[in-house]
């Protein structure tokens, strides 16, 4: 049976052999039309035109990225039965270079022509000096006759006239090798990280077709490569607190395909293609006894409560094929991007054609600008930070399209700093950190008189007070709010009380020990918070106080 099964597989691979090698091979380039770029990958679309005999043969389409998902690849064309289709990398034909790094390249090639030049001049010229040198020192040494303190003189003279012009242009030599050696430095440096790092490679898909009769037809292939990528990020400046928020959502768009974009249809879209995924099943849950040391190994701390995020009527005019509005109106990028919603994702569709090096650096993109209505109000929680923060709340941010991704804040196009976006969260509103604001000063203090540890009978009982300072030097008033924390307590042998709070708290979410209090600070008011609470455990025990 392996050895029917193994003649088998030589006989298929002898017959795909043949069918790829039996026929003259028509050999055709393949242009880059369309590129849908996901946050991770992109499916590209090529076209290749060619005019082809009737008859069985191979047609070879030149021009592809080397890194794609085989499984992925379709070429289809009119006129053609496509019977078998082979991908592979093609290490021998010569990519033809970009305009830039072609352009580089003469460059580099001109400076190491003056180099060498350069170089020639120095060896000339160090060559002359030395033999004036030595000329000179032979009259000055006569060996038949003394020579004169006149021959001496003159040949000082002479020398003194004649080395320093040589010396010169020696000087000038070396700073001109040093200057070059620098440019080729620095160019051969942008150089290689312009060039691809697989230039050495192109795609190539081999076809096995049948042309019932002689036709000029368009093949078009498509496949999905993992080396393209795009990151969403914002743009985000505030004009004055009672004015909406200026977003603009941009593309951060980088790809190392093996192929210069050039002149290409760009989507983008924040599907994620589905790969090798599949959907989750249970398995069982079988609960066991842990030691004491695992526990102590929890990952559940004092602040468990806050989360914290890892590092937001005339003809039209026309320019590639795109209309651009009349009279010199101000042209943006909002009227060239549709914005196509879908259950699952969205589509930025662009009718501006783009240029994307295959160099993998990042190109910035604008997609679409928004004024969102926002809340502004300041925001301290001392406990873990001693700075006051300029919020924003946005309501309706869901039909702004927004994804996740960084965005850099700037108050009146001053920059303040940067923020991240999360409009995936379940919160009905979506609130941004702005900016610091040092001039609302916080100030959280362990009030000593008031705060104890004693022991009674068998349990030890602590008390702590923490003071709350706060103070607006803001020229006007401002809402503000502040966030303290008290411990709570999942076991029965710890007591947690809340003894004080002053003044009351808006909210208190007793499930988290998370006080809130929201108010409005007047201009130059100080206003002072209390908390205390108790906490009670049996005195052989220790609590993470």
């Amino acid at each position: 049976m392996i050895k029917k099964n193994l003649f088998l597989s030589l006989l298929i691979a002898a017959v795909t052999f043949i069918s790829f090698s039996a026929h003259a091979q028509t050999r055709i380039q393949a242009k880059l039309n369309r590129a849908t770029v996901y946050l991770n990958g992109a499916a590209l679309t090529h076209t290749a035109t060619a005019t082809l005999k009737s008859g069985a043969q191979d047609i070879c389409i030149e021009g592809l990225s080397p890194d794609i998902e085989i499984g992925s690849l379709k070429v289809s064309a009119n006129g053609v039965l496509i019977s078998a289709a082979e991908f592979s990398n093609d290490f021998i034909m010569k990519k033809e270079e970009s305009a830039r790094v072609k352009k580089m390249n003469d460059t580099l090639e001109n400076y190491r022509r003056q180099l060498q030049d350069a170089k020639n001049d120095l060896a000339v010229n160090t060559h002359l000096l030395k033999i004036l040198s030595d000329g000179t020192l032979n009259n000055m040494q006569g060996k038949e006759a003394l020579v004169s303190t006149a021959d001496i003189t003159a040949n000082m003279e002479l020398y003194k006239a004649k080395a320093a012009g040589i010396q010169k242009n020696i000087d000038n030599d070396n700073r001109k090798i040093a200057e070059l050696n620098d440019q080729i430095k620095r160019l051969t440096q942008q150089l290689n990280q312009d060039m691809l790092q697989n230039k050495q490679r192109t795609g190539i898909v081999t076809l096995a077709a049948s042309v019932p009769s002689g036709v000029t037809t368009t093949f078009t292939v498509t496949y999905f490569t993992p080396t393209a990528s795009w990151t969403p990020c914002y743009d985000i400046n505030i004009v004055s607190m009672d004015k909406p928020i200026a977003m603009q959502a941009k593309a951060q768009v980088k790809q190392t395909t093996g192929l210069d974009w050039n002149n290409v249809k760009l989507t983008l879209s924040n599907a994620t293609p589905n790969r090798s995924k599949e959907a989750p099943v249970f398995s069982s849950w079988f609960l066991s006894f842990v030691r004491a040391h695992q526990l102590s190994k929890g990952y559940i701390s004092a602040r468990s409560n806050t989360i914290t995020y890892a590092e937001e009527a005339a003809a039209p005019q026309m320019v590639d094929g795109i209309q651009v509005k009349e009279g010199g109106a101000p042209l943006l990028m909002d009227d060239y991007v549709d914005v196509d919603e879908q259950e699952v994702y969205v589509n930025y569709e662009i009718a501006v054609p783009y240029n994307i090096a295959g160099n993998g650096k990042v190109q910035l993109i604008d997609l679409k600008s928004y004024d969102v209505k926002a809340k502004y109000f300041y925001y301290s929680i001392p406990k873990l930070s001693g700075e006051t923060y300029l919020m924003a709340t946005l309501s309706d941010y869901e039909k702004y399209n927004l994804l996740p991704g960084y965005a850099t804040v700037t108050y009146n196009n001053t920059y303040v700093g940067k923020t991240f976006l999360r409009p995936n969260a379940t919160e009905a509103n979506l609130q941004l950190t702005l900016a610091t604001e040092p001039r609302i000063a916080v100030k959280r203090e362990l009030r000593r008189d008031y705060t104890s540890t004693k022991v009674v009978g068998n349990s030890t009982s602590v008390t702590k007070s923490y003071l709350i300072t706060v103070k607006n030097n803001l020229s006007k008033a401002a809402q503000f709010t502040l966030k303290e924390q008290y411990p709570i307590s999942n076991d029965k042998e710890i007591e947690v009380k809340l003894q004080e709070v002053s003044p009351s708290a808006t909210y208190n979410k007793t499930e988290t020990g998370v006080l809130t209090w929201e108010l409005e600070l007047s201009a130059g008011e100080t206003r002072t918070f209390i908390v205390t609470f108790n906490v009670k455990y049996p005195k052989d025990r220790r609590v993470n106080l």
